[in-house]
């Protein structure tokens, strides 16, 4: 066969699934041996987080695997409405799924993580379908309603608030309405907590942040920062690659890139500057380096490209045979 036949079969749905049974056989074979530790930052504003929610471990379990199927349904659907990739492919949900598995928590458990990254591709894809139409007000309202509501349980949905308004610029919808439809969601998500007394002003604490700079346990957290740092690299390395190519698309595709490159840069940011709540911005962090490799991987074809394909899939599972040692 080919080496340009392999390097497309690459981009089909059988491929990515077969990433994803790698992926899920990794996790249910070695789920069960817990060496990173809890995030120490994991709490909401008002309530408590998902980390500490009381469910039984089946529940746990299968909601977090049904979050997950969620992330990656939408990363599909978002390209298939908006055409962010530039092309029909299933890459990005086999590398996701990838990068999951390195650390299991993240699949085994219902945590703030997948909270974090399925609220912040629906809240994505909510703001990427009123592009250039901000009459469309009700599904802003829902979007900062959504990051509000996350808020309550899990601090880091805040700091995405400020971004996804710079994110309706980028969708040339950003005006005074839709500002105050912004507004309105997010004070509507606390008013009712309040009414309906789940919250009160005292349960409302601010978070202890903690940046990578003053952190005292960074030799214990080896695996957790190597793993972030291998897929913060690819993330950012990817983005430059892929510049040049994105400025010459129409100021739509250029506008739907921008919003994602923004919402990359944001998290890797994040995970810096409040480093004890890192786990939290982990599946978020993957969304985004699974979104930028594809888009790679798109924006230079070439017939040996499966051998790059395969060099990422390998440094995924050279960390889950690093992590078995450990």
């Amino acid at each position: 066969m080919r080496p340009a036949v392999i390097s497309q079969k690459f981009h089909t749905r059988g491929a990515a699934m077969i990433m994803v049974a790698v992926a899920a056989l990794y996790v249910a074979l070695s789920g069960g041996i817990d060496n990173v530790l809890p995030s120490s930052g994991d709490c909401g504003l008002g309530l408590p987080s998902a980390s500490r929610w009381v469910l039984p471990y089946g529940w746990s379990l299968a909601i977090n695997v049904g979050l997950n199927i969620l992330i990656m349904a939408m990363m599909v659907i978002i390209n298939k409405a908006f055409n962010v990739l530039r092309a029909m492919t299933w890459l990005e949900v086999g590398l996701f799924a990838l990068m999951q598995a390195a650390v299991p928590r993240d699949v085994t458990a219902i945590g703030s993580g997948t909270l974090v990254a399925a609220g912040v591709v629906i809240c994505t894809f909510l703001l990427f379908s009123c592009y250039d139409a901000p009459d469309r007000v009700r599904t802003v309202f829902l979007a900062f309603m959504l990051l509000s509501l996350g808020s309550a349980t899990q601090y880091s949905f805040a700091f995405y608030i400020p971004v996804f308004w710079v994110v309706c610029m980028q969708m040339r919808i950003f005006n005074l309405r839709v500002f105050l439809a912004s507004v309105m969601g997010i004070l509507t998500v606390w008013i009712l907590l309040a009414g309906l007394g789940i919250v009160s002003p005292v349960h409302i604490g601010l978070p202890d942040i903690s940046a990578i700079f003053f952190a005292d346990n960074l030799h214990s957290s080896v695996y957790l920062l190597t793993v972030t740092a291998l897929t913060a690299f690819m993330l950012v390395a990817s983005i430059a690659l892929n510049v040049f190519k994105t400025i010459a698309y129409n100021a739509r595709a250029r506008s739907y890139n921008g919003a994602l490159t923004i919402i990359a840069a944001f998290t890797v940011a994040a995970m810096a500057l409040d480093f004890d709540n890192l786990l939290t911005y982990l599946p978020i962090l993957n969304v985004c380096a699974a979104y930028q490799i594809t888009h790679y991987f798109v924006n230079h074809r070439y017939d040996r490209q499966y051998i790059g394909i395969l060099a990422v899939a390998g440094v995924y599972i050279a960390l889950y045979l690093w992590r078995l040692t450990l």
